[in-house]
């Protein structure tokens, strides 16, 4: 298992992308001081012959001033006014309290009217605005470090981060007397709305998990960020061609936008309502239904807000106040995800705030202390050389010397904080370490399965675990080891599963752990097992994108759910155990058999050859037993082939259960077995074959409807003398061994018979 970089890049990210929305906010609130001095309180429009006042805000110096709604602006302090980007030429040279005139036309008279600019900052709204925001920017936090295994955390984290930056920069509709910044907040505006559609629209597909129809159809994902961006895009485009004079649009940027605000942001509204209405009231879980709800309410007066607009504008009905709140129409989104996460675990951070602000603590008091000792040092020093060129040496070195051990003092720090605070974390992590280094010395497949379920229901607290592993040729999962059946004593309790099911499928994809009602509802087959199993979580062994197998595991005893973190170590754990199942199953499907579990014919072939060259070189005994079971193939025309493999493997199990370490069996032919027997001469070797013949004798399988099955074996010796002379070749001792079977067999069967002298 491989621990992460100490400071990994992407984690600049996350402090890189708000000291942006910082500055962009600290732009706007320079921007609202300048133009709140040059406000005067009118609303305005293009008209025929200049500029027309379409409403006049109240309190605020056009009203004290006399304009009015309907009069024509013809002239600002001397500058004609044509069109409205005239109007913010002229504004660009306001002050505050310095009075402008307004030439204007009220009806068939003309009038000039002194306008003092110049209002007070709404520092109520700039208060609600930095709230809102600091909330969107808290949920981006909180959530940045399941981003980087959880898909829901990533969208989570883009989306509070992209409505972050849109309502850090200065809004288009307050700068006044800015021109080229208006226009690039516009664009800016247009464009990030245009990404958070997509954002939005696919997080609201998978809150709380991803949903079947959208898993049918790859294509709905990416056409939800396609209609956005190209929706944005091109009212963007207007505004820039309107705002350049290039005219190539036959359109205004006004009526592009009212089309935008008219009928796109309805649709996007009911798209993501409907998302999670669905999720909502559809979910199979209590708590994905919880999670999908709460987020629902969080967004239901944004939507209402939009519905409720949009119908004032197609019905011609004067907009409601408050519907110009819209940061209150943002706010419960946070608030929601907040609930989502601490009540019903949207998403699990518990652990990551408790590190965070023990890591955040810890590591202000050391750079307290160190900065307090590095101003006394250099004060010291300073007083002993005379001068302050001392101290600035000392800061220099010291901080030099900070800028040196920063990297290794904060990996130190992350180990004392888990060490001491999370001793449990740290146990369950090293448990995993340890169970990943002992896989590889068992050596067998069905020990090292046994070994891994074993140990992972004493790691996690689960009631039960189950491991399926794929065939050497991929067709089908099958099961190796579960703390619920020993599989090795019931086979027919076992069952397949195909690795084109869908739900199998659908762990392939996500490369991640999931909760096992995900899978199973994309798969009858796959539930009915998970069902009969207990599965609560299922997790995919990956090696290079290739499905090696599936870990199934059960409830935990204290019935609470997998934490984020356990669910991170389960994920690291599938990957390096399926890297060691793969390379195990690759030696395996070589050497040994996948029925019987003993060695291929080419591999104790191999073996006797070895043998046979060590005992002639040295002149040590060897012998050899060639293993027939009697009247297997009745067994399989009566009982059928399932049944004849059940009682082949059992065969084969007991001929290897009273067999020596050096000693090796393998599978020969059909029903035969060859067994080796190093240091044996040939009175040894009948002695060994006794027992094996009553073994095999006493052996009793029973089958599915009550049958027992039984059956002996008949064996033939064969042995090298190392006093005699001859030197036989395998081939040649073979040949004598099968001699002796064919006697055995021709005595009645269920006998030993040595070679002839």
């Amino acid at each position: 298992m491989q621990t992460p970089a100490p400071f990994p890049l992407r984690r600049l990210a996350g402090p890189l992308a708000s000291a942006v929305v910082l500055a962009l906010f600290l732009l706007q609130l320079w921007e609202l001081k300048e133009s709140s001095a040059r406000r005067v309180g009118v609303v305005l429009d293009d008209a025929e012959q200049g500029i027309q006042v379409t409403e006049v805000l109240p309190g605020l110096p056009a009203e004290r001033a006399g304009l009015r709604a309907g009069d024509l602006v013809v002239a600002i302090g001397g500058l004609e006014m044509r069109a409205l980007p005239d109007y913010d030429r002229a504004a660009a040279l306001f002050a505050s309290g310095e009075p402008v005139v307004y030439r204007v036309r009220r009806g068939d008279e003309g009038l000039e009217i002194a306008v003092r600019p110049g209002a007070p900052m709404e520092w109520g709204e700039i208060g609600l605005t930095a709230l809102v925001l600091l909330a969107y920017l808290a949920v981006a936090w909180l959530v940045r470090e399941q981003a980087e295994s959880d898909l829901r955390a990533r969208l989570l984290r883009l989306f509070t981060l992209a409505v972050a930056f849109e309502m850090a920069a200065p809004a288009s509709g307050s700068l006044i007397g800015n021109p080229a910044l208006a226009l690039a907040s516009g664009l800016f505006f247009l464009l990030v709305t245009g990404v958070q559609v997509g954002l939005e629209l696919h997080l609201a597909s998978v809150v709380p998990d991803r949903q079947a129809w959208i898993a049918r159809r790859p294509w709905v994902v990416p056409a939800f960020y396609a209609v956005g961006l190209a929706t944005a895009l091109t009212a963007a485009f207007t505004l820039l061609s309107e705002a350049l004079g290039w005219g190539v649009v036959p359109w205004s940027a006004a009526a592009a936008q009212g089309v935008m605000f008219a009928y796109g942001f309805p649709l996007w509204a009911l798209g993501v309502t409907g998302l999670l209405g669905y999720q909502a009231t559809r979910h199979p879980q209590p708590r994905g239904r919880q999670q999908a709800g709460l987020v629902l309410l969080g967004v239901l007066p944004w939507v209402a807000s939009v519905l409720i607009g949009t119908a004032h504008t197609l019905l011609g009905i004067e907009r409601w106040g408050w519907l110009d709140q819209w940061q209150l129409m943002l706010l419960p989104f946070p608030i929601a995800v907040f609930i989502a996460i601490y009540r019903y675990q949207l998403f699990d951070i518990e652990l990551v705030v408790r590190r965070s602000l023990l890591y955040t603590a810890l590591t202000t008091s050391l750079l307290l202390v160190f900065y307090a000792a590095l101003g006394a040092g250099g004060a010291l020093f300073s007083h002993l050389v005379g001068g302050d060129r001392g101290s600035v040496w000392v800061i220099g070195g010291a901080t030099l010397l900070l800028g040196l051990l920063f990297a290794p003092l904060r990996q130190a720090l992350q180990r004392l904080i888990d060490r001491r605070f999370f001793p449990e974390r740290t146990a369950v992590r090293q448990r995993l370490v340890d169970l990943a280094q002992e896989l590889p010395a068992l050596g067998k497949l069905p020990l090292m399965g046994r070994h891994l379920v074993g140990r992972l229901t004493g790691i996690f607290g689960i009631r039960s675990a189950t491991l399926l592993l794929a065939t050497p040729q991929g067709e089908h999962l099958v099961t190796l080891a579960s703390t619920l059946v020993d599989f090795e004593e019931q086979l027919d309790q076992s069952f397949l599963l195909s690795p084109d099911d869908p739900g199998v499928q659908l762990l392939r994809r996500s490369a991640r752990p999931l909760p096992a009602h995900q899978p199973a509802a994309r798969s009858a087959s796959m539930a009915q097992r998970l069902h009969r199993l207990g599965a609560e979580l299922t997790v995919p062994l990956l090696a290079q994108q290739k499905l090696v197998g599936l870990l199934l595991l059960g409830e935990k005893s204290d019935v609470r759910p997998f934490t984020g973190e356990e669910l991170e170590l389960l994920n690291l754990l599938g990957h390096h155990v399926a890297t060691v199942f793969e390379n195990a199953r690759l030696f395996e499907s070589a050497t040994f058999e996948g029925l019987t579990g003993i060695l291929r014919r080419e591999a104790i072939l191999e073996q006797l050859d070895r043998e046979l060259q060590r005992a002639l070189r040295y002149r040590r005994p060897l012998a050899l037993a060639l293993a027939d079971l009697d009247h297997f193939k009745a067994v399989n025309d009566r009982h059928g082939h399932l049944a004849g493999d059940l009682l082949l493997k059992r065969a084969a199990q007991a001929l290897a259960s009273p067999l020596r370490s050096t000693d090796a069996v393998g599978r020969f032919g059909g029903e035969e077995f060859l067994v080796v027997l190093p240091e044996t001469d040939l009175a040894g070797a009948a002695v060994v074959a006794e027992k094996l013949r009553q073994v095999v004798e006493e052996l009793a399988v029973a089958l599915e409807d009550g049958t027992v099955l039984r059956i002996t074996v008949s064996i033939g010796l064969a042995a090298v003398d190392p006093r005699a002379e001859w030197s036989p070749s395998a081939l040649e001792l073979l040949g004598e061994a099968d001699k002796a079977l064919y006697r055995a067999k021709a005595d009645g069967r269920n006998r030993v018979e040595p070679a002839a002298p």
